[in-house]
């Protein structure tokens, strides 16, 4: 008799293995991309080509993962802003959110760029305002995002400027670390990253990468989520 219930519970964990590898490895893994440039795979020479993301899900297929990404709310031209507004407005956003397996997140450069504008003439006096403000806008989008996802969320950082421009590379230092110092999070260091500038950028004076650029952010995805044992 106890043989026979020791070869039964032997069976139903057996089977409960088997099952959970199934459902794990045949659902439909979720990924909604947020972001601007970068997470539109946006090359060197301003043309829309393979990105990370691109990289990324290459990856997994290959890991036979049923995959669909979604970069649907992503744009050239996003901010932290719009982007709240959006997931605040747009139910079908807030239903991906919900759904997702997982995010990854890029957004802050724009609104970099558009307060530098502003303040041309006063950059020196004004950069930290501006990145407290950004800082700000930022934190209440992470906070709107928490509330349909509750999982890790992948922070892509930006890389340095190839210009000459002192406040644009010190705003992106002090942006990437409010990505870096964002809780419930995997950050990447890109500015550290693709710091050859003659290996990851094609065109000197191109803000973004080149395929090797994008095929290392694509790289430390996959390591950050084999470190969290998250999708893969």
């Amino acid at each position: 008799m106890k043989r026979v219930i020791k070869l039964s519970i032997l069976i139903l964990i057996s089977l409960s293995v088997y099952f959970i590898y199934q459902e794990t490895n045949h659902k439909n893994i979720k990924i909604l991309v947020l972001g601007d440039s970068l997470s539109l795979g946006i090359n060197s020479y301003g043309i829309k080509e393979y990105g990370y993301v691109d990289y990324y899900k290459d990856y997994l297929v290959k890991k036979n993962k049923k995959i669909s990404i979604n970069k649907d709310y992503s744009k050239k031209e996003l901010t932290i802003e719009e982007l709240k507004e959006k997931i605040k407005t747009t139910p079908s956003l807030k239903k991906e959110l919900s759904e997702s397996h997982q995010i990854i997140l890029n957004v802050g450069y724009n609104d970099l760029l558009y307060k530098l504008s502003l303040e041309q003439n006063n950059k020196n006096l004004n950069l930290n305002k501006n990145i407290k403000e950004i800082e700000s806008s930022y934190q209440e989008l992470i906070k709107e995002i928490d509330k349909y996802y509750n999982n890790s969320i992948i922070l892509i950082g930006y890389p340095p400027s190839n210009q000459d421009d002192y406040y644009k590379n010190i705003g992106i230092k002090k942006i990437n670390k409010i990505l870096k110092n964002t809780p419930k999070s995997s950050y990447i260091d890109t500015y550290q990253l693709l710091n050859h500038k003659e290996l990851f950028f094609s065109n000197p004076h191109s803000y973004y990468p080149n395929r090797y650029g994008y095929q290392a952010i694509a790289k430390k995805i996959i390591e950050k989520t084999l470190e969290k044992q998250e999708i893969i």
